[in-house]
């Protein structure tokens, strides 16, 4: 599979509430950097810790977190970007925002993850410390 091939399964399975199966896409060593200053910021250095923070998002949100595709991947060897929309709620608060995902896909796997918001003010104040 070449890297936006996997990328694109990976989105599939999240699109269809499969995150095994979509963390299945990763190594057990994928790194995952989320920016900010909120309670999910922070470097994930393997896919336990990339696992946790899946999980405490979607706790947080009673599991309505989405995120998918907003335009075309674009692919540059093993890297794939990706713009990305995702909207979530809880409680009283909501958010839709757009943001840009980059992949690095090696051997068919997604060996590190780098997310970036159009804006981490609204999303650090969403989710909190």
């Amino acid at each position: 599979m070449e890297a936006k091939e996997v990328v694109a399964s990976y989105f599939d399975a999240l699109a269809n509430g499969e995150v095994e199966k979509a963390l299945s896409f990763f190594t057990p060593e994928t790194k995952w950097s989320q920016p900010g200053n909120n309670k999910f910021s922070g470097l994930k250095n393997n896919l336990d810790e990339i696992f946790k923070m899946f999980e405490g998002i979607m706790t947080d949100t009673s599991g309505n977190m989405t995120v998918k595709p907003d335009g075309a991947m674009m692919e540059s060897g093993e890297l794939v970007a990706v713009p990305v929309w995702f909207t979530a709620k809880k409680e009283m608060n909501s958010m839709a925002l757009g943001g840009m995902d980059l992949f690095e896909v090696k051997a068919g796997k997604i060996v590190y993850v780098w997310t970036f918001s159009y804006n981490q003010q609204v999303d650090d104040e969403f989710w909190g410390k």
